[in-house]
C-alpha cells in the first residue's frame, strides 16, 4: 500500500516513524507528504511526548506537496494519515473518503457536530475506512480500567475522576492552537481525551454541569460533573499553567473493593489490606492505534470503533461548553 502524510509536523512525523517500523509487515511505501513549509520536512522534532528522529528516512522517492488536495489528486494513495490543524480535519477526511481513500484522522474529530456527522456520512458512502485517532482507547492501562468497570473486577465503580493539566502550548506555528476557532482550545485539543474515555468507559451521562476559565487565553480550561445512575464522574482540564509546570494526567476510579489510580500512565490498585500493581500488556498506544488502522484497511480485523461513537465524545464536549457558557446544567 502507498500512503501519504497530510501535515508533517510533530504527530505526522511520529506516525511516519511507526509506519516505517511496520512497512515490511504490511508492505507499505510512503509516497508523499504535505507540509506548509517544505524546508522543515527533513527536520527532527521535539514533542511533549519526546523527540522524534526521522534522520533515517530516505526522501529521495517521496513527493513533497504544500496542498493536500493536489497531493491526493496526483498521488492517489491507498490511505492518508491526517495530522493537519483541527479546523481542516473534516474537509480533508471528506475529500479523501470521497475518492475511496482510507483515512486515519487525528483527534479531535472536528470542531462542530455537523462536520463530525459529515465525516461519518462520507465514510458510510465510501468503500474506504475512517478511523479517528483517539489514541487512549489503545492504551493498555485505559483498556484495563475499562474492563474493570465492565466486569466489576473490584466491584461496582461508583465514582471516577479524570484530569489533564499542561503548560500553555506555545509550540505551534503562529500559535494557531491557542485560537479556539482553529483548534477548539483546551476543551477540544486536550480535554477531548477525557470526554472520549468517559464516553468509552461509561457511555453518555444523563446530565452534566460545567465551568470554564479564560484568564490567560480563550477556552483554557473546563471543569465538569457528569451524572449517571449510581455513578458520579468528574473531570478537569487546564492548559493555562506556567511553562515550568510538568504535564500531568490522571484517571481515578473508586470501586467497592479498591481504588484504581492511573497517574501519568502508571497504574496502582489500592485495597484496604494491600497495594497491587497489575501486569499491563506492553505497547505504545500510538503504535497500537496505527496497527489497528492497518488491520482494518487490510481486512485483517474489523474497525475497533465507529466514527459515530467518536461523534458522541465530541457531542459531550459541546454540551460541556453549552453548560459553562449558560452557567446551567444540561440534561441529555
Amino acid at each position: 500500500m502507498r500512503y501519504a502524510i497530510l501535515g508533517f509536523g510533530g504527530l505526522g512525523k511520529l506516525h511516519t516513524v511507526n509506519l516505517e517500523l511496520l512497512k515490511k509487515e504490511y508492505d507499505l511505501t510512503l509516497a508523499a507528504v504535505c507540509a506548509t513549509d517544505p524546508s522543515r520536512v527533513r527536520q527532527n522534532v521535539s514533542l511533549n511526548l519526546g523527540d522524534v528522529d526521522i534522520s533515517g528516512l530516505d526522501f529521495s522517492s517521496i513527493a513533497i506537496y504544500t496542498d493536500y488536495k493536489t497531493l491526493i489528486d496526483e498521488v492517489a494513495p491507498d490511505f492518508v494519515i491526517s495530522t493537519l490543524p483541527t479546523y481542516l480535519h473534516a474537509e480533508a477526511a471528506i475529500y479523501a473518503l470521497s475518492r475511496g481513500i482510507h483515512v486515519f484522522s487525528e483527534k479531535p474529530m472536528a470542531l462542530t457536530l455537523e462536520d463530525c456527522a459529515s465525516m461519518a456520512d462520507a465514510a458510510k458512502k465510501s468503500c474506504a475506512h475512517l478511523l479517528i485517532g483517539q489514541c487512549l482507547r489503545f492504551d493498555p492501562t485505559m483498556q484495563y480500567l475499562k474492563n474493570c468497570v465492565a466486569e466489576e473486577t473490584y466491584g461496582r465503580c461508583y465514582r471516577a475522576e479524570f484530569h489533564r493539566y499542561s503548560q500553555t502550548p506555545l509550540w505551534t506555528k503562529n500559535n494557531w492552537i491557542l485560537d479556539p476557532a482553529q483548534s477548539g482550545g483546551c476543551i477540544f485539543d486536550m480535554h477531548i481525551h477525557d470526554t472520549d474515555l468517559i464516553n468509552w468507559m461509561f457511555g453518555m451521562p444523563h446530565s452534566l454541569t460545567s465551568a470554564m476559565t479564560k484568564a490567560k487565553v480563550e477556552s483554557e480550561s473546563i471543569f465538569t460533573q457528569y451524572r449517571y445512575e449510581n455513578l458520579l464522574v468528574t473531570s478537569a482540564a487546564d492548559w493555562s499553567l506556567t511553562q515550568t509546570f510538568p504535564f500531568e494526567s490522571r484517571a481515578l476510579l473508586c470501586c467497592e473493593h479498591a481504588v484504581l489510580d492511573a497517574k501519568n500512565g502508571v497504574l496502582t490498585v489500592y485495597q484496604d489490606d494491600k497495594v497491587l500493581t497489575p501486569e499491563i500488556p506492553s505497547g505504545d498506544y500510538f503504535m497500537r492505534e496505527m496497527q489497528a488502522f492497518l488491520d482494518t484497511v487490510t481486512n485483517r480485523a474489523s474497525a475497533p470503533f465507529s466514527p459515530d461513537d467518536v461523534l458522541n465524545s465530541t457531542r459531550l464536549a459541546m454540551l460541556e461548553i453549552k453548560s459553562a457558557e449558560s452557567a446551567l446544567p444540561v440534561i441529555l
